[in-house]
């Protein structure tokens, strides 16, 4: 039996297993942790529904029925299809080619160690950051759970960039992440975030390759966060196609639509 047919054994035991016009789903309810929204996720749907507008209509009245009090429905697609409003992208997953390596930096140009203990402070408050640059209007606590969470992980490893040995940087990446669906392992890289924009592209290059090296031959995926507001939407949206234009394509991506 392969992964994903013991996922979907796994999810109809639970009684999470619908059908849209004959096309098997998995969906269950789930809060963003950082924005409180309420959803239904569906983790899984047979990858000829997102391509079938019969299918997705009749997959939102289907999941109505199972999350009334829910704001909307979160849809995991496969690739990089892209669907008709009032679907909107929310998060979408690259995944790294490992096929470029920056050059060495020059003398005065960022250089990347691992961090330490000591980096620990640094690195939470380049965190904080991150998750209020993807949630633009949330006042994401220092102490929330997201954060601690990933400070407090076994799997991290942060790396940080610095400058004539001044920290401009941080990467970190989660080396020990298994995809629900498919079973495969994967290292995810949850944050880069450069402050001196001077250097934030180089500093940046510098960070992926010495976290893509520290990985192995695991994948090395990241992911984009598409904010509600309209400028942050296309800033996302144009950090997606720099980085699919380089060494990332996409993976899959979670369309939002509300009720």
């Amino acid at each position: 039996m392969s992964a994903v047919q013991e996922y979907l054994r796994q999810a109809a035991d639970a009684g999470l297993v619908g059908e849209a016009t004959g096309l098997c789903f998995v969906a269950d309810r789930y809060d963003d942790p950082f924005t409180g929204r309420k959803q239904v996720l569906v983790e899984y749907c047979d990858p000829r529904l997102p391509a079938s507008a019969d299918a997705l209509e009749a997959l939102v009245r289907a999941l109505h029925g199972r999350g009334p009090a829910a704001d909307a429905v979160l849809l995991r697609v496969v690739g990089d299809r892209r669907l008709p409003p009032p679907w909107r992208p929310r998060l979408t997953y690259v995944r790294h080619r490992r096929r470029s390596r920056p050059a060495p930096a020059a003398g005065g140009g960022p250089a990347v160690r691992p961090a330490t203990s000591a980096d620990d402070a640094r690195v939470h408050d380049w965190l904080v950051q991150a998750f209020r640059n993807a949630y633009p209007g949330q006042d994401v606590d220092p102490h929330h759970a997201g954060v601690a969470d990933i400070m407090a992980s076994p799997g991290r490893r942060s790396f940080i960039a610095e400058v004539d040995g001044v920290p401009v940087g941080h990467g970190t990446v989660l080396v020990d992440e298994r995809d629900a669906v498919t079973g495969e392992e994967f290292a995810e890289l949850v944050d880069t975030l450069v402050d001196d924009p001077r250097h934030r592209r180089a500093a940046t290059a510098a960070l992926v390759a010495a976290i893509a090296e520290a990985t192995g031959g695991r994948a090395l995926c990241g992911h984009v966060v598409h904010p509600y507001e309209p400028q942050g939407a296309r800033h996302a949206e144009g950090v997606l196609r720099a980085l699919t234009s380089g060494d990332w394509s996409v993976d899959h991506c979670f369309w939002e639509r509300p009720w």
